[in-house]
C-alpha cells in the first residue's frame, strides 16, 4: 500500500474546546481529496467500582443527541494534566467518591473516521464518599448498577455512548 501525503491543514474553526481541520491530502493512488478533521485535546474516563462490585455510572444532559445519557465519568484533560491526574479528578467531581486504586484499562479513539480524540480508561476501586464537586455546566445524576446490569443495557441499547460501552465490556472480559 502507498503513502498518504497531507499537502495542506487549514483551520476552519476553533471552538471552546475542539478545533475543525479542512486536510488536503494525496492518497496513494494520486488523487488529492479534502477530509474534515477534528482534534480534540483529550479526554479520560473512569468506571468506578464499588466494594460490592456495584459500578457507578453518571446520567447527564448531552446536547450532540438532544437527551440524558448514562456513562462512565470522564472529562478533558487540563493543560499539564496527566490522563490519571484527570480520572482522579473527575471520579470526584462527578460521582462524590475518591479512589485509593485506580488502574489503566483501555485506551478508545471516539470517531476514528474524523476526529483524534482519545480517551484512555481507568477502573476505580476502594472508593470512599466524598462530595460531588459539579463544573457550572453540569447537572449529574448518580445511579449504580450491577456490571451484568451494566452489560445489558448495553445490549438492549439503553447505554450508548462509546466510552462507556467499550470500558464496561472491557472490564467485563478481564473478570
Amino acid at each position: 500500500m502507498g503513502e498518504y501525503k497531507r499537502i495542506r491543514q487549514e483551520l476552519m474553526y476553533q471552538g471552546k474546546v475542539v478545533a475543525f481541520y479542512k486536510d488536503i491530502l494525496k492518497l496513494p493512488n494520486g488523487n488529492v481529496v479534502e477530509w474534515d478533521l477534528v482534534k480534540h485535546p483529550g479526554a479520560a474516563a473512569i468506571i468506578p467500582v464499588l466494594d460490592d462490585g456495584r459500578i457507578i455510572l453518571v446520567e447527564q444532559f448531552r446536547n450532540a443527541l438532544g437527551h440524558k445519557t448514562l456513562e462512565i465519568p470522564a472529562g478533558g484533560i487540563e493543560k499539564g494534566e496527566t490522563p490519571l491526574q484527570c480520572v482522579a479528578r473527575e471520579v470526584e467531581e462527578e460521582t462524590g467518591y475518591r479512589s485509593k486504586t485506580i488502574t489503566p484499562l483501555i485506551e478508545v479513539i471516539t470517531a476514528i473516521g474524523f476526529c483524534d480524540e482519545k480517551i484512555p480508561i481507568f477502573v476505580a476501586k476502594d472508593l470512599k464518599k466524598t462530595q460531588q464537586h459539579l463544573d457550572e455546566d453540569e447537572e449529574i445524576v448518580i445511579k449504580t448498577v450491577t456490571l451484568d446490569e451494566a452489560v445489558e443495557m448495553i445490549l438492549n441499547g439503553n447505554i450508548i455512548d462509546s466510552k462507556t460501552v467499550s470500558g464496561i465490556l472491557a472490564y467485563k472480559a478481564t473478570l
